[in-house]
């Protein structure tokens, strides 16, 4: 029986002993595996992503800013300096050309219309009688040829006289400025309302003497407005300069239906300005460090090799190189920050 219980006892010691030695040898086995990773990527390399370098044609895209202005845009001016008797329009009024925009209250400033008045009646009255005295022999033709030349100027002096004391709008189209109340004297000459054609409009852009080369008449332009993208196109480029601003005054017309731009507005839009081809490489594959844009490419032994590139029109996923890397060359997009020059890389998937 003693026999018996000492060799279970013996049994049990060495079951717990080679369990033991069994937990060592995965722990060790685990803290190599921990250990070795360097070692594994010296063997078989540092992993990373790549692309091939391709000929590609991008568009150069690029952003200015303007205020929008109604096509065919006039402005209605007062011709007499009296106070505003009655306006006849708001702005949104559609108007059509010659349209009676406002009236000013009589004055001795206006007489001459009453004036022109009675030159036309005094001047029929007079063809009148002259032409009743040659019917009887008394004056010739051409008498009655000068009363009537005198009267059709008398007419002509009395819609001078009636426009200038009324406003008429200078061209069809919609009211987007009234820029006086009734009561209020705008003065000789001063603007009181702009009509424009709002089916139409444009967006003046202020343009350097640098950038003008980038514009094409009939460029594609996008203005994105509330999330809704408004599709236009470049209408004119100017062959000189503001002589004050120094600014080529480029416009671009957008088709605008639905009123959605609107007189006034400041935008920003994008001018498809230029199409190049080059070589190509996705934007994330260029490292900017110390004023310098370099890539990674894998080198036909499988090494890593850091280039420094000159960079030219960029897209949003793409950029051109202009100077340092070749078509097919194999470019590191994800991975190249752990990278030095010479180690082994790893191409995954």
């Amino acid at each position: 029986m003693k026999t018996i219980t000492k060799t279970l006892i013996t049994i049990s010691a060495l079951s717990l002993l080679l369990a033991g030695c069994g937990e060592a040898k995965k722990d060790a086995k685990s803290e190599k595996k921990v250990s070795t990773i360097e070692e594994i990527q010296k063997v078989k390399g540092k992993p990373a992503r790549v692309v091939k370098a391709n000929i590609v044609k991008l568009t150069d895209v690029r952003a200015f800013s303007g205020t929008i202005e109604g096509s065919q845009q006039t402005t209605a001016t007062a011709k007499l300096g009296d106070p505003i008797a009655k306006i006849n329009v708001k702005v949104g009024s559609k108007v059509k050309k010659d349209q009676v925009l406002a009236k000013f209250v009589f004055t001795g400033d206006n007489t001459s219309y009453q004036q022109a008045k009675a030159n036309i009646e005094l001047s029929e009255k007079t063809l009148a009688r002259t032409k009743e005295v040659q019917a009887k022999g008394g004056v010739s033709q051409q008498d009655v040829d000068q009363l009537e030349t005198k009267l059709n100027v008398d007419k002509m002096n009395l819609e001078t006289a009636r426009r200038a004391t009324l406003v008429l709008a200078p061209s069809s189209g919609t009211v987007t400025e009234v820029k006086y109340k009734v009561g209020e004297v705008p003065g000789v000459g001063g603007a009181m309302f702009t009509i424009a054609n709002l089916d139409k409009v444009i967006l003046k852009l202020n343009v350097t003497s640098s950038e003008i080369g980038f514009f094409k008449k009939g460029a594609k332009a996008t203005i994105e407005l509330n999330g809704e993208k408004l599709q236009g196109e470049v209408s004119l480029i100017p062959l000189a300069a503001n002589p004050i601003t120094r600014f080529f005054p480029v416009e671009v017309t957008f088709k605008n239906k639905n009123r959605k731009l609107l007189p006034g507005m400041y935008l920003t839009t994008k001018i498809d300005a230029r199409e190049v081809t080059g070589v190509t490489v996705p934007v994330e594959a260029i490292v900017y460090s110390n004023g310098v844009n370099s890539v990674w490419i894998v080198d036909k032994e499988g090494k890593a090799k850091r280039k420094i590139v000159q960079l030219g029109v960029q897209t949003k996923t793409d950029i051109q190189i202009k100077d340092g890397l070749n078509e097919g060359d194999i470019v590191m997009v994800e991975g190249q920050n752990r990278m030095n020059d010479g180690d082994k890389v790893l191409i995954v998937e």
